[in-house]
């Protein structure tokens, strides 16, 4: 044998010591993933496992992206919405048309979608069964639809609508001239701020001169007068006014229970008050009802529509007074609105008394300054 062949032979003993020791490590390797996996149920447990844990992985990177997709949909969706005055009349026109089809009913809030508007109503045990155009809602029998196209003016009580946020395709309106005087929003600390600062905005551009009074501590730039001064102008405001008349506070204020101010406020308050609790993620519920909508848009939406918004007007001359009141709901007046020009009281913290001004603009709300992407929810309910 010669030295060559000596070599070739060496060599091949060594790669087939070699494969045989790689092939010695992967049958341990299996045998151990196999003891594993008996301990651990089977093998069909863990694909099941390992399909689920990839899964989750996938849709913790996916998450973010779609989040701030779904933020920019809604707040699009939002500002086509709130701009247009056929929104708002058709939101109010729907809460009137509601309210007539039996004594009983309470609309409380209108969902307006593309091509139809939900309004949901409280009432006592006999549920009325609304005609048509009318159609109930499958799942909730408390949310009647109607097709914007079968819309016209009602007989019912003036609303005074405020958007709230979105759900799925609906921008969604919350009467605040039926239920409590008091609307209070609570839970995550900004987000609850940023809402108080858009309904304060959204009142105080379509309300006629001096109907908001904004007390100090809405804005952190805008001083206004204390919770009991702005309460103590208002309540003088209403007695030679007939419009609605509105403070929005930082403070719990004590609400006499004749009082004709409606009350936008922080915080829980004491007594008979309608309670929206703003969650870390963004969701904003109101207590007592199935309502629950994404309010982060909300802030940013108002800022880029207030000087766009269409004037509260009504043609309530016929029917100036409320629906009688009853337990679940102590409904607001709200008088039709006087021709006289009154001081106004912004929603940047303006009191009555000062020169007229115009709604705060887009840098007044306390948002961040990149307004495509959203900086966390507690900024951006």
């Amino acid at each position: 044998m010669t030295g060559s062949e000596d070599l070739a032979m060496q060599v091949a003993g060594h790669d087939l010591t070699t494969l045989l020791g790689y092939a010695g490590i992967v049958v341990l390797v299996f045998a151990l993933a196999h003891w594993a996996a008996m301990r651990r149920g089977g093998w069909r447990f863990v694909r099941r496992r390992l399909r689920r844990e990839l899964a989750l992985t996938v849709a913790a990177f996916a998450e973010p992206v779609a989040a701030l997709s779904r933020y920019r949909r809604r707040r699009r969706l939002l500002v086509r919405a709130l701009r247009g005055p056929d929104t708002w009349a058709d939101a109010e026109n729907a809460l009137r048309l509601a309210a007539d089809v039996a004594a009983g009913a309470r609309p409380y809030a209108a969902l307006v979608e593309r091509d139809v508007v939900g309004v949901l109503v409280t009432c006592g045990p006999d549920l009325p069964e609304p005609a048509e155009p009318w159609a109930v809602d499958e799942l909730d029998p408390r949310l009647w639809w109607i097709a914007r196209t079968d819309l016209e003016v009602g007989t019912g009580p003036a609303p005074l609508p405020v958007a709230i946020g979105t759900r799925e395709d609906a921008v969604v309106f919350l009467d605040l001239s039926t239920g409590p005087r008091v609307l209070a929003v609570s839970g995550e600390r900004r987000g609850a701020r940023a809402t108080v600062q858009a309904l304060a905005a959204q009142l105080d551009a379509r309300l006629p001169a001096g109907a908001v009074t904004v007390a100090d501590g809405i804005h952190p730039r805008h001083a206004g007068p204390s919770t009991a001064e702005a309460f103590t102008l208002a309540t003088t405001a209403a007695s030679s006014r007939r419009h609605p008349q509105v403070v929005v506070c930082a403070d719990i204020p004590d609400v006499p229970a004749a009082s004709p101010v409606s009350v936008v406020t922080l915080g829980t308050p004491r007594g008979h008050a309608r309670l929206l609790a703003v969650s870390p993620t963004g969701a904003l519920l109101v207590h007592g009802t199935p309502l629950r909508v994404d309010a982060r848009p909300l802030p940013r939406a108002i800022a880029a529509t207030v000087w766009q918004l269409p004037p509260w007007s009504t043609e309530d001359a016929a029917h100036p007074g409320p629906p009688a009141a009853d337990p679940d709901l102590d409904p607001v007046p709200v008088p039709v609105p006087g021709a006289a020009t009154h001081a106004p009281a912004s929603a940047s913290g303006s009191t009555p008394g000062a020169t007229p001004a115009a709604p705060a603009p887009h840098d007044d709300f306390d948002e961040p300054a990149d307004t495509d992407k959203p900086s966390g929810v507690s900024v951006d309910v």
